[in-house]
């Protein structure tokens, strides 16, 4: 019987001919006992029979048994993993059970690369992989099938599986390692190719194939293998049209800025399986807790725009007009005209970069209009590169919505959004903020109130308009630290220039003391020249940024409680934001270091802490954000 245990003794007595055959004489020597007695009896041995029987039933039902998680075995490799004097046009793998494969198109390369890409088709238990593009000679070819094989029934993946051949006498054995990481926030590098060139044109990646390719792991690790001794340049490519080569600017790149020397004395000659992924040469610069792979690191940046052009235009609304430029832009640089309206008609802002403008049309006549025809001169590159002038004749259009069935409905007032939920930080006033340029307040319709002990007093103040954005008002008043306010604002206090007035609205807040917060001293130390200092929180968005020269104290005061993070910009060009790498010019991304832990901020409690500039770190491992769980 199948099963651990020892089948008992009812299924013995059961499978047993000569026990059966006595119990059938035994029935029928009962002939001699009366009906009744021979009914009860025989329909005892009968129930017993079938307690043997579900007896031996419970005993040999599969008992399950543990999880099945070993992963595919390959019984046969034709022609064998490693071969040399490769001449064929495909090679095949058989398992041991049926397989499947998981996002084989994504995983699933060849170094150096085969075009046109092999053909992966599963037949039965075994795996073909066939190619029409013609070999090299003398050249080791690796096929990276990563851990997209994997078992039929609970998808157990064979990991990192390689298949190796050489069309020459011998096999490739060297390989790199090394990792990719964003260069801005030093996370993993995610969807990325590592590319190995062995032409070290600066052309080659954006005109040519790669010698070698590979795909980092979710912790940025790579690893090439079979290479044969020489020089290289390094790169990594977010390969956004699939050609394995840098050939769109909106692609992430990353290059390494010297060549590399391939040779035995520095490079370890890896086994296929091998997890050791240091060169001979590394040395251990980092912190025991960050995992890095090997010396090589890329790190990966947008190259930024270069040439100007018109990015957008809009009309979102009647009165409003939107333009966008691809690069900031004086404003001075910038003209609008608008065709039948008279200067007055109209005004324009921008943003503090100086590439998005906003035209906000005063005059009803205009705005009335279905189509507004707009001249706008700008600044634009050509093809050649050249940046003059240009004059571009745009047509907006507006359709009004359709009035609702049963007749015109009264406007919704206007939404005006403030600061004052909760406390203020001591030295920040009242903001008010609306979707519409706003007119003058009306100050007969505002009150503001203070209350203490139980004492309620009005206050003075006044509104500031923000000079740069006709939406915001500021509202300058003595508030004092631990007060209490109360600002009653009655229906209208508040107009847009369309007429669009607010419902009655009142506002309680309070000021917050310096007590009610924590700080943070950075004391800065190990490097001379300009840095751009940030706090982060824990989801990595910039709180505070201070541009300073190290060293020296940079503070960030008034913070709430919490865990945060440091970040030092290397300011190299002392333009007081990061700067992007460019290939073209040779420019690598300007250095970005984390402090290497999180900092965490009590309420009244300042906290000093020094900081080693000098010293890069990788970012702590329990500072990165964790991958995406992928199958």
């Amino acid at each position: 019987m199948p099963g651990d245990k020892q089948p008992s003794l009812s299924c013995l007595l059961l499978q047993s001919p000569p026990l059966l055959h006595s119990v059938t004489k035994f029935d029928v020597s009962l002939q001699v006992v009366d009906a009744r007695r021979y009914i009860s009896l025989s329909m005892a041995v009968t129930a017993a029979v079938m307690l043997f029987i579900m007896s031996c039933a419970k005993i040999s039902s599969p008992s399950g048994g543990p999880r099945d998680t070993d992963p595919p075995v390959i019984l046969k490799s034709e022609p064998e993993n490693s071969t040399v004097m490769f001449t064929g046009k495909s090679f095949m793998l058989t398992f041991d059970e049926y397989v499947v494969l998981d996002r084989i198109t994504e995983k699933f390369m060849v170094s150096p690369p085969l075009s046109p890409k092999p053909e992966v088709k599963l037949r039965g238990k075994s795996l073909e992989v066939t190619w029409e593009g013609e070999l090299i000679d003398s050249t080791t070819y690796t096929f990276y099938f990563q851990d997209a094989i994997r078992d039929n029934n609970e998808g157990n993946p064979i990991p990192n599986y390689q298949y190796v051949f050489s069309t020459g006498p011998v096999l490739d054995s060297l390989s790199l390692t090394g990792n990719v990481f964003s260069a801005l926030d030093l996370e993993a590098a995610q969807d990325v190719t590592v590319m190995m060139y062995s032409n070290l044109s600066d052309t080659a990646p954006r005109k040519m194939l790669p010698a070698y390719i590979s795909r980092p792991d979710p912790s940025g690790g790579f690893m090439i293998s079979n290479i044969r001794p020489g020089r290289y340049r390094l790169y990594a490519l977010q390969d956004m049209n699939g050609n394995t080569m840098y050939d769109l600017d909106d692609e992430l790149f990353a290059f390494c800025d010297s060549v590399i020397d391939i040779n035995p004395d520095d490079y370890y000659a890896l086994s296929l399986d091998s997890v050791k992924y240091k060169p001979a040469n590394a040395t251990e610069t980092t912190k025991p807790d960050v995992f890095l792979y090997g010396i090589h690191r890329l790190y990966t940046f947008l190259k930024p725009p270069e040439k100007q052009y018109l990015l957008y235009s809009d009309r979102k609304s009647a009165w409003s007009l939107g333009f966008a430029l691809a690069l900031p832009s004086d404003t001075g640089q910038v003209a609008l005209t608008l065709t039948d309206a008279s200067p007055g008609s109209w005004f324009m802002e921008s943003n503090a970069a100086r590439d998005t403008f906003q035209v906000w049309i005063t005059n009803q006549e205009v705005y009335d209009r279905d189509a507004i025809e707009a001249l706008l001169t700008y600044p634009y590159t050509d093809t050649l590169g050249v940046t003059a002038d240009r004059t571009d004749t745009i047509s907006l259009r507006y359709y009004k919505p359709a009035p609702p069935r049963g007749g015109e409905r009264r406007a919704p007032a206007l939404s005006i959004t403030s600061n004052l939920a909760g406390k203020l930080r001591p030295g920040i006033q009242p903001l008010f903020v609306a979707p519409t340029p706003l007119s003058e307040p009306d100050t007969s319709r505002i009150v503001l109130q203070q209350t203490a002990d139980s004492i309620t007093t009005v206050i003075p103040y006044s509104f500031q308009r923000d000079s740069t954005n006709s939406r915001r008002l500021l509202l300058k008043a003595p508030l004092e630290p631990d007060g209490s306010y109360t600002l009653i604002c009655r229906a209208e206090a508040f107009k847009d220039i369309y007429g669009t007035a607010t419902d009655s609205v009142g506002y309680r807040f309070s000021v917050a003391t310096e007590e009610d917060y924590g700080s943070v001293k950075v004391l800065l130390s190990g490097y001379e020249g300009d840095v751009i200092i940030q706090l982060l929180d824990s989801q990595e968005k910039v709180v505070r940024e201070i541009a300073a020269t190290s060293p020296g104290e940079v503070p960030f005061n008034l913070l709430d409680k919490g865990r945060y993070r440091l970040r030092a910009i290397y300011d190299l060009d002392s333009n007081r934001v990061w700067t992007p790498g460019n290939f073209d010019l040779g420019k690598s991304p300007e250095p970005v270091t984390y402090f290497p832990a999180e900092l965490e901020v009590k309420i009244n409690w300042g906290l000093e802490q020094d900081w080693n500039l000098g010293e890069m770190y990788q970012k702590d491992v329990s500072l990165r954000k964790k991958p995406s769980a992928k199958r």
